[in-house]
C-alpha cells in the first residue's frame, strides 16, 4: 500500500512540476535546437508532442487522484458487522450518513471530535469521572442526557438520533438503554465499539474503531489517517517490549486504597495491554474489600493505583499511606517502589486512551521512566 501511494505520489508531483515549469521536455528540445542548428519545424514538432506528453500525464494523475478520492468515499446504503452484548454478531444497515449522533461512550466521543464531527453530536451521557484539559472543555459543552445509569430508552428514542454509538457489553442490553436488536426495529442503526466487544481482544481493535468509525460518517481520508497513526504508535511499543529480556510481570491495578482495604480492577482491553507489555493481571477478574493479606498473596510486581471520582476523598493519600505500610513492605511493587498513579479513563476505556497509557505504563515498567 505504502508504495502504491509514493507511486501516485510521485507521479502527481511530477506532472506538477511540468505544468508548473510549462516547459520540461520541451526545454531540452529547444536546447538541443539551439546548439546543432535543427529547423524550426522539427524544434515546434518537438514541443507540441512534449506538450501532449505534459497533458497525458496530467490527465493520468488526474484519474489515480479520483480513483484514490473515490476509493475512500463511502457508498450509502452498506452494511457492517457489530457485535451484541453477548459477543454475538449483527448485521447493521446504514442507509446514509448520520447527522444526529448520541455517543453513549467517552472514547466514541472523543474519536468524532478528533474526527471533525463534534457538530453532529446532539447527546452524550455523563462520565463517569470529571475530564480535565482542552478535550474536558469540549466534551462539556456537549448536550448530556444524564447518567448512563439512568438515562431511559424513552429518553434516548425523544431525543431523536439516527444513530448511537457505544460499547456493547452492560451499555446495549434490556436491563440499561436497550439492546442493538431492539434499536435496528425502530430503525436508529447502532454501532457498538469492537475494542469493546465480548470477543478475543486486541489493541489494534481501537484503531479498527477509528476507521469504522470514518466509513459510517463518510470521513474516510481523516479516519484511516489517524487510525493509520495509532497503529504505527502501536507498532513501535511492540517492538520496543520484543527487545526487552526477563519475566512476565505481575501487574495490580488497584483503586480506592483506604485503612488497609481497597479495590482492584480488570478488563479485556487493560489485560491486552499487559500483555502488550509482557505482562499480566494478578488478578482475573476484579473485586471490592480486598484486604493487605490478599495483596500479600498476589504479590504484584507493578502496582497502577486508579484515580475515580468515587473515592476522591482517599485518593489524595492513599499511595503515601500504601508505600508506608508496614505490614506490607515485603511485597515486590512496595518494597522497589514500583507504585504508579494513573486515571480511570486511561486504563478502562476503550480507545487511545489505552494507548497513551500502554507508552506509559511501559516507560514505568523498564526503568525509562522514574
Amino acid at each position: 500500500m505504502y508504495k502504491k501511494k509514493l507511486a501516485i505520489t510521485l507521479t502527481i508531483a511530477f506532472a506538477s512540476a511540468l505544468l508548473s515549469t510549462g516547459c520540461g521536455p520541451a526545454t531540452k528540445t529547444a536546447e538541443k535546437a539551439t546548439s546543432q542548428a535543427e529547423p524550426v519545424s522539427q524544434t515546434t514538432a518537438a514541443g507540441s508532442e512534449a506538450a501532449a506528453q505534459i497533458t497525458e500525464t496530467s490527465e493520468a494523475a488526474s484519474q489515480t487522484t479520483a480513483t484514490a478520492q473515490a476509493a475512500t468515499e463511502t457508498v450509502y446504503p452498506f452494511t457492517m458487522t457489530i457485535y451484541d452484548a453477548d459477543g454475538k454478531e449483527v448485521e447493521i444497515t446504514f442507509d446514509k450518513e448520520p447527522e444526529r449522533v448520541l455517543s453513549t461512550q467517552l472514547s466514541m466521543t472523543e474519536a468524532l471530535i478528533k474526527l471533525g464531527l463534534k457538530d453532529k453530536i446532539i447527546g452524550v451521557f455523563d462520565n463517569d469521572n470529571a475530564l480535565k484539559g482542552e478535550i474536558g472543555e469540549e466534551i462539556a459543552a456537549l448536550n448530556s442526557l444524564g447518567d448512563k445509569k439512568s438515562v431511559s430508552k424513552e429518553t434516548i428514542i425523544a431525543a431523536e438520533p439516527d444513530i448511537i454509538l457505544g460499547k456493547g457489553p452492560l451499555m446495549f442490553t434490556d436491563t440499561s438503554i436497550g439492546t442493538v436488536q431492539s434499536y435496528q426495529e425502530l430503525g436508529i442503526p447502532v454501532y457498538t465499539e469492537l475494542a469493546s466487544a465480548n470477543i478475543d481482544q486486541s489493541l489494534y481493535n481501537i484503531a479498527e474503531d477509528v476507521r469504522n468509525i470514518g466509513k459510517i460518517f463518510n470521513e474516510q481520508a481523516a479516519a484511516n489517517a489517524y487510525a493509520d497513526e495509532l497503529q504505527e504508535r502501536m507498532d513501535r511499543l511492540m517492538e520496543k517490549v520484543r527487545g526487552q529480556t526477563g519475566k512476565t510481570q505481575k501487574v495490580l491495578f488497584m483503586a480506592g486504597y483506604s485503612d488497609g482495604s481497597f479495590a482492584a480492577f480488570n478488563s479485556k482491553m487493560s489485560s491486552c495491554m499487559l500483555e502488550a507489555l509482557n505482562a499480566e493481571n494478578v488478578l482475573d477478574k476484579g473485586g471490592n474489600d480486598l484486604t493487605m493479606e490478599n495483596l500479600i498473596s498476589m504479590n504484584p510486581d507493578i502496582i497502577v493505583y486508579i484515580h475515580a471520582d468515587r473515592y476522591a476523598k482517599t485518593d489524595k493519600t492513599a499511595v503515601e499511606q500504601l508505600l508506608n505500610n508496614t505490614i506490607i513492605q515485603d511485597v515486590s511493587a512496595i518494597a522497589n517502589r514500583k507504585v504508579i498513579e494513573m486515571n480511570y479513563d486511561d486504563i478502562m476505556d476503550y480507545g487511545a486512551r489505552i494507548i497513551d497509557a500502554s507508552e506509559k505504563l511501559y516507560d514505568f515498567m523498564y526503568g525509562t521512566e522514574s
